[in-house]
């Protein structure tokens, strides 16, 4: 085992660079050592790097990996070296009161890979190596056979996971869906509502690229930039508005457009990301609306079990929305592009 090992580090806001850090060890009998085979940039990773989130200097990003055990603490049970294995982005206690409810993301303890001592001081999985905390509670094993695409596995640790999860705890089969983000999340969550029985999806943005993406899944698809996406929900539903809203976005202008597509009686899901302590929104509205609202950090390992039998048996296929694979060497070109909407996914190799 090396001593040292490249990883993706955040010097300061829009300033990436691969370095050289010491690898991690394990700390507890419950965790796992991984060598990371992919990671991949989640639009969570450019809240820090954006400088929305604040996190100390040269923490190590990323919390999308997949790799192979290579230690394995006296505790862990489940995993052996050689397993291979996905990582939930969200590390939890298992035995807390919010834990027994089956609510690990509101865990007491609750980490996230990536995000900086405020989020747990767990350092990320765009790395040669990474550390799985509690694993087997974390982590889960790699389907075999052969069969099974790894890059759609990758994502069951986060993005189709949590996509997934938006629109499993609301929908009815029938339901009319509305995604407001054509993101890597809206992506999944449209693909998952697909999946799970929805009568129709449209997935609203701006971007053409990924509105495109959004019909090649077999989703409708609204360009806000072009029409009001009220009026085509409106037209699509004889004017009553969409069982259930996806706001896959985590930004007030997207969170405005869902209170504004959503029927009375209907739900608002909110699997976007939000940090601000306040934003300005129509309450009223909601109200006399009567609008269910969810949201919250995902509970990845309470729904990455059915991601992954799902995704084993060609349901969910997300990685069909990878846009690029690239060098973990190039990292910092790499979230310039995911930044500036040039590239829909990207996945990185950390041996490149």
């Amino acid at each position: 085992m090396p001593d040292t090992m490249r990883a993706v580090v955040l010097r300061a806001p829009h300033l990436v660079e691969v370095a050289e850090v010491p690898v991690p060890e394990i700390a507890s009998p419950t965790d796992i050592l991984l060598r990371v085979e992919r990671t991949a940039i989640c639009g969570t990773d450019l809240h820090p790097y954006e400088g929305r989130l604040d996190v100390e200097p040269d923490i190590v990003l990323g919390h999308e990996f997949l790799g192979t055990v290579v230690d394995a603490g006296v505790a862990v049970s489940q995993f052996s070296t050689g397993d291979r294995v996905v990582g939930s982005c969200v590390v939890s206690c298992g035995s807390c009161y919010q834990c027994r409810r089956h609510q690990p993301g509101n865990c007491a303890g609750s980490r996230i890979f990536g995000l900086g001592l405020a989020l747990g001081d767990l350092a990320g999985g765009q790395a040669e190596y990474v550390v799985v905390p509690n694993a087997d509670r974390t982590a889960r094993l790699v389907p075999g056979g052969g069969a099974v695409n790894v890059d759609d596995i990758l994502f069951a640790g986060d993005i189709m996971t949590t996509g997934y999860e938006a629109v499993a705890r609301a929908l009815r089969p029938g339901d009319t869906v509305a995604v407001v983000g054509a993101g890597p999340v809206g992506l999944c969550t449209a693909m998952a509502a697909l999946a799970l029985g929805a009568l129709r999806v449209v997935v609203i943005d701006k971007v053409d690229t990924r509105l495109k993406e959004a019909e090649n899944l077999g989703a409708g698809a609204v360009n806000a930039a072009q029409t009001d996406p009220a009026d085509a929900v409106l037209d699509m539903t004889d004017w009553r508005g969409a069982d259930l809203v996806i706001d896959a976005v985590g930004h007030e202008s997207a969170l405005l457009s869902a209170i504004s597509l959503v029927r009375a009686g209907g739900t608002l899901s909110i699997p976007g990301v939000y940090t601000e302590d306040a934003l300005t929104i129509p309450f009223g509205e909601l109200y006399l609306k009567g609008v269910t609202v969810q949201m919250g950090v995902s509970h990845i390992t309470e729904y990455i079990d059915e991601v992954i039998a799902l995704t084993a048996a060609g349901k969910l296929s997300p990685s069909s929305i990878i846009s690029h694979q690239m060098p973990m060497s190039q990292a910092a070109e790499a979230y310039r592009m995911f930044e500036a909407r040039e590239a829909t996914k990207i996945v990185l190799d950390p041996k490149a």
